[in-house]
């Protein structure tokens, strides 16, 4: 089985899941039932457990502050898991609505250990350049922390697809291009042209493949094996249907042996001094 290294898991109690985020997400998988003891808590040993099962060396550990439409799991379980098993990395989260102090919030993340950043205003019903967030984003560039940015649709009732228009990234890929971008979903439903272009544009853009059929890949992004020094392996783990079987659909599209590196393994290694690869 290949190594991999997943860059999209979100972790969190299962009761901290909305309803619709569990009915319309999370249970289509097979890995929820696993992952949580009888209390509906996440179960870090099984957790490890699954992944190892599935090729995984690493990961990168997403919480989520989306009060009216994914739920709200705190950055708290991230920290667990990474404290337990550190080959997965936690980033934080950040929701203006919640958070009136950005700045002060992402501070406290970063005691506790996180090493990166995820801003998901599609669920939090945000732009993702709201100004508001700007001294955040400077803190990661001048860390050296990636920014992870969702960039692509969602089913979730509440959600604003607005938000999901990378003309919004390319703001911040322009008022901060030294820092680490990173296009989750990779515009998923109508911008993956558009994305595809940012990663040509923007020498510090990448985009993570996560909720994507792998197997459409190339019809997304005709130009990915040219570019996969900029392409990341990510699933959207738990509510995907397989993390190995989605790997081998990507080796089933012919790139190159160090093309498959960089995806799996070698991007994440440059972006994320912590995993050694």
């Amino acid at each position: 089985m290949r190594k991999i290294f997943d860059f999209h898991i979100h972790v969190g109690h299962y009761y901290e899941w909305s309803l619709k985020a569990r009915q319309l997400w999370l249970e289509t998988g097979p890995f929820w039932r696993d992952i949580y003891n009888e209390a509906g808590e996440l179960d870090i040993d099984a957790l490890h457990k699954v992944l190892v099962g599935e090729g995984v060396v690493g990961g990168v550990l997403l919480p989520e502050y989306a009060l009216h439409t994914a739920g709200v799991l705190p950055v708290e379980r991230a920290i667990a898991v990474s404290q337990r098993y550190p080959q997965y990395i936690p980033f934080g989260a950040l929701n203006p609505e919640i958070h009136k102090d950005p700045v002060a919030e992402f501070e406290r993340q970063l005691e506790l250990g996180v090493k990166g950043l995820k801003i998901h205003g599609v669920h939090c019903q945000h732009p993702v350049n709201d100004k508001r967030l700007y001294p955040v984003y400077e803190i990661c560039r001048d860390r050296n922390l990636p920014l992870m940015l969702h960039a692509g649709t969602s089913v979730f009732p509440g959600t604003r697809l607005r938000h999901a228009d990378p003309y919004d990234f390319d703001d911040v890929a322009v008022d901060f291009p030294e820092l680490s971008l990173i296009l989750c979903h990779g515009g998923r439903g109508w911008w993956y042209q558009l994305a595809e272009f940012m990663v040509q544009r923007h020498e510090n853009v990448y985009i993570d493949v996560s909720g994507l059929p792998p197997q459409n890949l190339l019809n997304y992004y005709p130009k990915m094996a040219k570019l996969s020094t900029r392409f990341i392996f990510g699933t959207d783990f738990p509510g995907v249907p397989g993390v190995a079987a989605n790997a081998e659909k990507i080796v089933g599209l012919g790139f190159s042996e160090s093309a498959l590196e960089n995806i799996f393994t070698a991007n994440a290694a440059r972006l994320l001094p912590d995993f050694s690869g």
